[in-house]
């Protein structure tokens, strides 16, 4: 009986602790790439405004598990994800993320002249539950995108760049 009770407590209390660590993780996570393109920001956004064009440079959606593929110049479907542009303006695109295993994502890209040159961010944005396990979780984030999102990148500074 001894024992189970100091299974139970040991169990209880280290959930507090876990707990009140992952408090102090965020619970709105960025994870984000930029790159500077040496084109106009007309040229880039024509990319990036028509969802139709990302099949040539975005890796994201070159996924040979998705099925049912669909483009269109405002959305991408496949049985596994969504994706919907909710504004696109001159120098920005925000994008809405849906994948059917229920989490909603919200993405962006801006871009701007520095100099002139174009520099192009790309962001998710994910908001996070309580959850210990889904905040503690969100620390691979950064190493699950990251890559993929800066070879799309790369593929489109060099799709644009070739663009006469």
């Amino acid at each position: 009986m001894r024992l189970i009770k100091l299974g139970v407590i040991s169990f209880v209390v280290i959930f507090l602790v876990i707990f009140l660590l992952s408090l102090l993780i965020p619970s709105t996570v960025r994870v984000s790439r930029a790159t500077n393109i040496d084109a106009p920001v007309d040229s880039v956004m024509a990319q990036i405004r028509d969802i139709r064009n990302w099949k040539g440079w975005n890796e994201m959606l070159n996924n040979p598990e998705y099925r049912d593929v669909s483009y269109t110049e405002t959305a991408f479907h496949s049985d596994q994800v969504q994706i919907k542009i909710q504004s696109a303006k001159a120098d920005s695109v925000l994008t809405d993320w849906h994948q059917l295993s229920g989490r909603d994502i919200h993405s962006g890209f801006a871009c701007f002249n520095m100099n002139g040159v174009t520099v192009l961010q790309w962001y998710f944005d994910f908001k996070l539950r309580w959850y210990p396990w889904e905040k503690i979780g969100s620390i691979i984030f950064d190493k699950q995108l990251g890559p993929p999102m800066e070879k799309s990148l790369g593929n489109l500074k060099t799709m644009v760049e070739k663009q006469p």
